[in-house]
């Protein structure tokens, strides 16, 4: 816009001042927002663009003016004549034979009705008279321009096949005439992929979009691209690299400092990555922080930010703002009546808030209308995920056909998004994209030394002509030719060689990678296996009554899980063979506690250092801390003494010394080990499971009375487990 103004007022061209005059118009009227400062700021451009153009007798451009002023005046509210206004103007247009004029305000028409008509049916018509106008005009680009929203037209009304069917055509029609700027159809393909679950498709489209927007330097809508891209990768499940791209999008929203649902959207995801790493207070302030720098102008914004203001408090435990955000976000994007992707998601994050409050019929309620609502339009990885949230629901409130059922479906979209193959050529798309990006770089190191190689042997020649005679220089020259030569040929020696090197790191490169995504797919078949057994000796359970033997089968998952959430971290993780202890112990606490249904009569305290464990050593620890801890929650907080009001507290300690040795303790503040009780003499399986694992990893097991049971354990994180 700031530079638009400046060739305002220097322009001596008037047809030029009228697109001058017409682009500050549109960068007014479609700024977010309905705000009058806006529409008033368009309407005076405009109708300058309309007086100017009269006055030169160019109908084009004053029906464009005209046009514009009318798409005003809708978004200012005046929808009553607003149509049957554009009607008349059409028919101007027809009467002055300007087919050009009535192309562009069918085409302005259409993309206004999009947004607020409930039936595309108008819509569509108006795109495909405005292709046939251009056809007419011979306007290639503008003829496949209106082509490509048609298409948008059937992705927004969940046509996602008869879009994409429709987008191809575009995008070999924009190729066959050479139309630089790809990275709009591109973005759209991208997005379709992902809505059909194909992510292969989508991220080869997200990274080719973004290949042609840095080649052409149009980075207009870079922001956006950007945001696609990051929700390619965060349900392909590459969260680093989701982050990564979520950051320079919400950075290139930020730039432009105005207010925008992606931008809120973004910031939100972002601060989603805090509360994960248990930052809940700091993604509170970043997200509020953004609002007071770039407040909210319209009510899919205001949503946007309730909607992630509820996930910040609810991160705090503060359930009653949460839910309070979350209906107010509902209320604003039901209150907009857009049924876009974003709108769309708020019933599955409710859904999602109650299971987590165990509030299950109030979940089943949100769950089951954003799965019917518009099921078209959602993606797969959407579906996938409510009915996972919704197996939780039946299985809890005991419907355990339904709960089987959506399981089952779960697995379907699940193994529809991720399998072997597909999880191969995403590795192999973003290699190939690293290399090209790699490649570029080298290209441009490459220029810049011949250049500064040339400078210098310029330099070089002229002192030694300026300092030697004729014939000294005929020597001189002689012998700079034979050296010449002989490093001609040592450097294409050099070169075959490097080319040869260059060969063999290739090699290795994919052997390597190969040799990870299986060690990846190991781990994760381990972990689903691990997982067919918790659900064996659940369905085992279903036939028994002796609360003992449930007990048993009980303990046995919890000891299974312990297993299957190391070979979780290791295939989720891009270190293979150690284990980040902090979150694994994390995990393992908190699964207990669900799965004890005492989260509320005992408190956790954690203070675990940030150490990575070799998988052999982590799996004993795991089971100890499993073993330790699940005898506190059994024994050490007997009922009434023990209850929300007055909870028991564990804390679990994993400290390194100077020295390199580590110390786990489990330390309780219960009722403590019966009189006469000697752990060395007990034949309980879990005791005796703990002292045999001790000894297996060669540490020094300490069980401590007191107030309570503390159980020490003092060991060597190098030592090695045969």
């Amino acid at each position: 816009m700031n530079n638009l103004l400046a060739a305002l007022k220097t322009s001596r061209s008037d047809p030029k001042k009228i697109s001058i005059l017409l682009e500050l118009g549109k960068f007014h009227l479609y700024k977010p927002g309905e705000a009058r400062v806006d529409l008033d700021s368009s309407r005076m451009y405009l109708r300058q663009a309309e007086k100017l153009s009269g006055s030169l007798r160019l109908v084009t451009r004053q029906h464009e003016a005209e046009t514009l002023l009318l798409v005003a005046d809708l978004e200012g509210g005046d929808t009553a004549t607003g149509q049957s206004r554009f009607a008349d103007l059409i028919s101007n247009c027809q009467q002055a034979g300007d087919k050009e004029g009535e192309a562009i305000a069918r085409f302005r028409l259409g993309i206004w009705l999009r947004n607020f008509a409930p039936d595309s049916t108008t819509v569509l018509t108006n795109f495909r008279q405005v292709a046939s106008i251009y056809q007419s005009l011979d306007k290639p680009v503008e003829e496949i321009n209106t082509l490509k929203e048609i298409a948008i037209t059937h992705l927004y009304e969940g046509q996602i096949l008869l879009a994409e069917a429709e987008l191809l055509n575009v995008l070999h029609r924009f190729k066959a005439i050479h139309y630089p700027n790809l990275h709009y159809t591109y973005d759209l393909l991208s997005t379709i992929g992902r809505l059909k679950g194909d992510l292969n498709e989508a991220l080869r489209y997200g990274l080719l979009c973004i290949e042609s927007m840095n080649r052409t330097h149009d980075t207009a809508s870079a922001a956006a691209f950007y945001g696609d891209l990051a929700q390619i990768y965060e349900v392909a499940g590459n969260h680093p690299k989701a982050i990564e791209w979520y950051g320079k999008s919400l950075a290139a929203w930020r730039q432009e400092g105005l207010p925008n649902f992606a931008l809120y959207n973004a910031a939100g995801i972002l601060a989603k990555d805090l509360i994960a790493q248990q930052k809940p207070e700091e993604a509170l302030r970043f997200f509020q922080n953004l609002v007071k720098e770039i407040p909210t102008n319209t009510i899919i914004q205001k949503g946007c930010v309730a909607q992630n203001l509820a996930h910040c408090y609810a991160a705090l435990k503060n359930d009653r703002l949460a839910e309070r955000y979350y209906k107010e976000a509902l209320y604003w994007y039901e209150k907009n009546k857009l049924d876009f992707e974003g709108s769309l998601q708020i019933r599955q994050d409710l859904g999602s808030f109650y299971v987590k409050q165990k509030r299950y019929k109030e979940a089943g309620f949100y769950l089951k209308k954003a799965l019917t609502i518009l099921p078209e339009k959602k993606a797969l990885s959407t579906l996938r995920d409510i009915h996972f949230m919704l197996f939780k629901v039946d299985s809890a409130q005991g419907n355990y056909l339904s709960a089987i059922n959506h399981f089952d479906l779960y697995k379907t979209f699940n193994d529809s998004l991720f399998n072997e193959s597909r999880s191969k050529q995403l590795t192999q798309l973003q290699f190939q994209y690293d290399i090209r990006a790699k490649e570029q770089n080298i290209v441009l190191l490459t220029k810049q030394s011949e250049l500064q190689q040339s400078a210098l042997e310029r330099a070089e020649t002229t002192r030694n002509a300026m300092l030697m005679g004729a014939v000294l220089l005929v020597v001189l020259l002689g012998v700079s030719y034979n050296r010449y030569r002989l490093k001609q040929r040592s450097n294409q020696l050099l070169e075959v060689k490097q080319l040869e090197i260059n060969q063999k790191n290739e090699s290795l490169q994919q052997v390597l990678t190969e040799k990870e995504w299986m060690l990846k797919e190991i781990h994760h078949r381990v972990k689903n296996n691990l997982q067919i057994i918790t659900s064996l000796l659940n369905a085992q359970a279903d036939y028994l009554h002796d609360a003992t033997a449930l007990a048993a089968i009980r303990e046995s998952q919890n000891r299974v899980q312990a297993m299957a959430l190391i070979h979780q971290k290791l295939y989720q993780s891009e270190q293979l063979s150690t284990v980040d202890m902090a979150e694994y112990i994390n995990e393992v606490v908190n699964y207990l506690l669900e799965s004890f249904n005492c989260q509320l009569s005992i408190r956790t305290v954690l203070n675990v250092a940030p150490l990575q464990i070799d998988v052999n050593l982590a799996t004993p620890l795991g089971l100890i801390i499993n073993e330790a801890f699940t005898n506190a929650l059994k024994y050490a907080f007997p009922q009434p003494l023990y209850s929300a009001e007055n909870p028991g507290v564990v804390h679990i300690n994993l400290m390194v010394d100077d020295a390199q040795n580590c110390q786990l303790l489990i330390q309780d503040n219960g009722v403590g080990l019966p009189a006469g009780f000697d752990p060395n003499k007990t034949s309980t399986l879990g005791l005796t499971m703990i002292q045999g694992l001790s000894r297996q990893i060669g540490g020094k097991l300490h069980i401590e009375r007191g107030s309570g049971v503390g159980i020490r354990l003092d060991f060597s994180p190098t030592k090695k487990i045969e």
